[in-house]
């Protein structure tokens, strides 16, 4: 038993005898759903009970920070912490299937309390495939690499949300906020919807370089103006629209002046059209958002009119647009 002990994972070998016994006398007595059957938590805690532990190893030990085995046995209930025992009944249902290896990853707890990831793989060894009475497990701490994972998938998820050229949310990020907010925000829900002017004779004039950095320029200033907890997202070219939860339409109104005053106030000012509209919670999210947008277009619309290469009128703010419905 040297190797066992000295092995560099930690390693159990557990008795699981008992336990096919109890299993097999349910059988007998008509128990066709081990899954099923183990949602007990009866069931689930008479196996708990009848697995019987052999041997641990000294890596075990240290896995688990543990002193010494008394101190480990004394804390198992802790390790294995999980009400539904989802680890355990997995592997139980790979072993009644005839299945003679099991492999999962979990995450168990050691004595000091500390979470960690581990990955697991357990077999019968040779000649206990009848009696289940020699089961070897072998526990591999793998915490820094799901941390590394888990961050990863969390970079990814932002990136597939975050428009590239601004660092706003893109569409993608957009829609998913409007399922959240319509399903647990509390109202009202204020949304103004932002269209740049004149993007295109930036872009046939100077280019679109000076095109991206006019949208940059605007995103900025959405962002700088935008209270917590209000989202903003890039939704097309120069389509902006923001997401203010719990905020009255009066102090959407109120955003978006101070909004056009940073548009005016840079050293090259921007002009834009916006419309403002609040849901209360009557009909969908998306009703107020079209609202909104109609609003915008008809700013739009009579910015180029009257004045193509003007800055934006505060007469165009959407307080003094007519609501559509």
């Amino acid at each position: 038993m040297q190797l066992f002990d000295l092995a560099p994972t930690s390693l159990w070998l557990q008795d699981l005898s008992a336990l096919k016994t109890r299993l097999d006398g349910w059988a007998s007595e008509g128990m066709t759903d081990l899954r099923l059957w183990l949602s007990d938590p009866e069931h689930l805690l008479t196996c708990q009970r009848l697995i019987r532990i052999v041997r641990i190893n000294r890596q075990t030990l240290l896995t688990y920070e543990a002193r010494d085995e008394a101190e480990l046995f004394a804390h198992i209930p802790t390790l294995f912490h999980d009400p539904h025992a989802t680890a355990l009944v997995e592997v139980l249902c790979q072993l009644w299937s005839g299945a003679t290896q099991a492999r999962l990853v979990t995450r168990n707890r050691t004595v000091a309390g500390r979470v960690i990831d581990v990955s697991y793989a357990g077999q019968m060894l040779p000649g206990s495939e009848a009696a289940w009475d020699r089961y070897l497990i072998s526990i591999e701490d793998i915490t820094a690499r799901e941390e590394q994972r888990r961050q990863e998938e969390a970079r990814l998820e932002t990136l597939s949300l975050t428009d590239p050229l601004t660092g706003l949310l893109n569409r993608a990020g957009y829609e998913a906020d409007l399922g959240r907010f319509e399903g647990v925000s509390p109202v009202p829900v204020s949304v103004i919807v932002a269209d740049l002017n004149g993007l295109k004779e930036t872009n046939d004039l100077l280019g679109h370089e000076a095109g991206d950095a006019l949208i940059r320029a605007f995103a900025a200033i959405l962002e700088q103006q935008a209270p917590a907890p209000a989202r903003v997202a890039r939704i097309g070219g120069d389509e902006f629209v923001l997401l203010l939860p719990v905020t009255e339409r009066d102090e959407a109104a109120a955003l978006v002046r101070r909004i056009v005053a940073a548009l005016e106030a840079g050293p090259s000012p921007l002009s834009a059209a916006l419309g403002v509209e609040t849901w209360t919670g009557e009909g969908p999210l998306k009703a107020a958002i079209a609202r909104a947008d109609a609003q915008m277009y008809a700013a739009k619309r009579r910015h180029y009119d009257t004045a193509p290469d003007a800055p934006w009128n505060p007469a165009d703010a959407p307080g003094r647009l007519p609501r559509a419905h």
